[in-house]
């Protein structure tokens, strides 16, 4: 019986190591490219890691994000994250203009699309925001910004259920 629960064991064990082995000659040469980053790279995610932990003082993750940005203007994450940082303290203007700012870097970025025309509807500049995702879906139709689409239903849904005095969310 011991030496059933051996081989078992043994059986278990060489078929956990078969499944951690790299399925393709490519594994391997992805894995240097994902730990080598920039030490921007390194000051974004040690400034996402302060705000998402509540560790250390806010202002201290975005004096990094401001470095990241001052030494690389277009610096995507650093910008990106200066901007949500701005809307999760309420400065929807200064978000604003940082996704306007990525949105010019970076135009096809649905995400930061994304941020922009939420930011616009949450200032109340709810029309606005809607002609922007249909400008932005018309111009990067080969892009999935199915999100956007979903947005501005849910928006045109709301403003349709406003007038007849429905607080119900039944679809």
């Amino acid at each position: 019986m011991r030496t059933l629960w051996i081989a078992v064991s043994v059986l278990v064990l060489a078929a956990g190591l078969f499944l951690l082995l790299p399925t393709s000659p490519d594994s391997n040469a992805d894995a240097p490219a994902e730990v080598a980053s920039s030490p921007l790279d390194e000051k974004v995610r040690e400034a996402v890691r302060l705000i998402q932990e509540g560790t250390g003082n806010p202002m201290e993750a975005i004096t990094l994000l401001r470095e990241v940005v001052e030494e690389d203007p277009k610096h995507r994450d650093g910008l990106f994250y200066l901007g949500e940082f701005s809307r999760m303290s309420g400065q929807l203007d200064r978000a604003l203009e940082r996704y306007q700012t990525l949105l010019e870097y970076y135009p096809s970025d649905v995400e930061v699309a994304t941020r922009y025309a939420e930011t616009l509807h949450d200032l109340g500049r709810g029309p606005e925001a809607r002609t922007f995702i249909e400008s932005y879906t018309a111009e990067h139709s080969q892009s999935d910004v199915s999100g956007l689409t979903q947005l501005r239903e849910l928006w045109n849904e709301g403003d349709a259920e406003a007038p007849a005095g429905s607080t119900s969310l039944t679809h």
